[in-house]
């Protein structure tokens, strides 16, 4: 109950901050500037897992080599996916990149069931496709722990406002039958913190990155690493898995901390990293952004192992908008290389058509809920309500 509580009043306050933000930092990035007078920003921010995490080694790396293309200075801002949402939300940072969470704000589900947030208008500017490098399940070697039937009674690591490892958790644990009361969590503050965990032995399982540099010191670390199998056969492991994680697939990881050269690991995959943006973010500043990626893609994939996700055979396909929409802005850079085909464009607007429905639904909610709230003076809990009229009227995917 006491953890409960402390994960509400997290994502109380941080409600709190996206208020606030609107408040004092609304229109501060300007988005919508003029295209005839359109000029980029001196300094662009962008929004990152903290230090330790893939997903801040890869915008550093990407921020290094596109900076001097785009003749802007680019400031990396950390925080945890909620905080990104907010930052995005506010107009504090211009970019962030991303895991599931992009899919999750973009349905206002998980951490996003809130009235402070709600469904946000996620765009893709480049996504990945991981060939080799799941998120997926991480163990310790001592643990024990080869298969989610192994979890039973053993110490996992949450990351408090992160709703790909709350969601990953659920999953993992759905996959073989078993629920939160069958585990013991642990949270923790950070992605890294939680990978961390292991090395320290606080933790047995934790979910992320297999290439993580925090897992290879996992691996170094006297209680070892595991990267944890999700078997492809197990067709009703995974269908229980996917109502957690409706994005996902089954995979093989082939690099990361404990894998043998040659070794196939099956693991969890779906499309990462994403960095993004709003749909409000002005075209010419996306467009900007995706030409100094191309111009720099050949250096980027080489400065870190995961960046080649980035690859642009793998990142623009019409798969990844699962997690959400591209950006009109990248669309056009796309189209402008000849690499945006008709079954992007289906792709695409099938996934902007489904968003409308969710949020046109999510409006009626919150009307109705608030004339609910007046007549009975009861509260209504989005977290409870929202998702079961996602799932029931709406659905997951399109």
């Amino acid at each position: 109950m006491k953890k409960y509580l402390l994960r509400k009043v997290y994502l109380t306050l941080i409600s709190f901050t996206i208020i606030g933000s609107l408040v004092f930092y609304g229109g501060h990035l300007g988005w919508a500037q003029a295209k005839s007078s359109y000029v980029l920003p001196k300094t662009i921010y962008w929004g990152t897992r903290y230090v330790g995490a893939s997903l801040y080694t890869i915008p550093a790396t990407m921020a290094e080599k596109i900076a001097p293309a785009l003749g802007s200075k680019i400031r990396l801002i950390p925080g945890e996916d909620v905080d990104m949402v907010a930052m995005l939300r506010g107009g504090r940072i211009h970019l962030s990149t991303f895991a599931s969470d992009c899919y999750w704000a973009s349905m206002g589900l998980a951490n996003y069931s809130t009235f402070a947030l709600g469904p946000t208008p996620m765009r893709m500017i480049w996504p990945g496709l991981p060939s080799g490098s799941g998120l997926t399940g991480l163990a310790t070697k001592v643990s024990g722990i080869k298969t989610p039937y192994d979890l039973k009674g053993k110490r996992i690591a949450r990351v408090v406002g992160a709703a790909w490892s709350e969601s990953c958790i659920r999953g993992t644990l759905a996959f073989a039958n078993l629920t939160l009361n069958d585990v013991t969590i642990v949270d923790f503050s950070s992605t890294g913190a939680s990978y961390k965990s292991l090395a320290d032995g606080k933790a047995d399982f934790c979910t992320g990155s297999v290439t993580a540099s925090t897992m290879y010191e996992v691996e170094a670390s006297p209680y070892g690493a595991y990267v944890v199998r999700y078997p492809h056969e197990d067709k009703e492991g995974w269908a229980r898995y996917k109502k957690f994680m409706p994005y996902a697939f089954a995979g093989y990881s082939t690099k990361g901390a404990s894998i043998k050269p040659g070794e196939k690991v099956p693991t969890v995959m779906y499309p990462w990293p994403i960095t993004n943006t709003l749909a409000t973010q002005s075209d010419e500043f996306v467009y900007a952004i995706c030409k100094a990626i191309y111009s720099k893609l050949d250096e980027i994939v080489a400065g870190y192992e995961p960046n080649e996700a980035m690859k642009i055979e793998r990142a623009i396909v019409p798969e990844a908008v699962v997690m959400a929409p591209y950006h009109s802005g990248a669309i056009k850079f796309f189209k402008e290389i000849k690499v945006w085909t008709a079954a992007h464009e289906e792709a695409n607007n099938k996934q902007l058509a489904h968003l409308e429905k969710v949020n046109k639904r999510w409006a009626a909610f919150t009307e109705e809920a608030e004339e609910k709230m007046a007549k009975t003076k009861k509260k209504v809990d989005p977290t409870i309500e929202w998702p079961l009229i996602v799932e029931k009227e709406v659905g997951m995917l399109p």
